[in-house]
């Protein structure tokens, strides 16, 4: 038996059963991507805010950073990977927080050894999980 015959025979509907079968790695949805970006100012107020799913950093002077996007959607992840000369700050939004505690003020740095990878949570809560990159 194919995929989509045993989908309608678990009582999928065949609209969306069809849509499950032909789902493969080349034909999902690609994410949006940003490289060689340039971290900018000192604050949550004017540090980069983030258009992309994944981004790279390859210029972070000295407290620079970047904001995370305030219209993503819930479940979906931001990863950010700081290819720059300094450490890179990461900001939820004002109203938002990062692992539960707020954001706004701190932020919370990214080495240039590693990258983070944020998931929106909720419509206030980011969860960072920090991953050192290979060399």
């Amino acid at each position: 038996m194919s995929l989509l015959t045993d989908l309608i025979g678990l009582g999928m509907p065949p609209e969306q059963a069809n849509v499950l079968n032909s789902e493969t790695l080349s034909s999902a949805p690609a994410l949006s991507s940003s490289g060689s970006l340039t971290a900018a100012g000192s604050t949550i107020t004017d540090a980069l805010a983030l258009t992309s799913f994944v981004n790279l950093v390859g210029t972070a002077a000295a407290s620079t950073g970047v904001k995370l996007p305030i219209d993503c959607p819930i479940g979906q992840c931001v990863y950010i990977s700081n290819n720059g000369a300094n450490g890179l700050k990461v900001y939820a939004q004002s109203s938002q927080t990062l692992n539960t505690t707020i954001a706004g003020a701190t932020g919370t740095t990214v080495a240039i050894t590693e990258a983070i990878q944020c998931i929106r949570q909720s419509a206030t809560n980011w969860i960072a999980i920090r991953v050192t990159r290979a060399t």
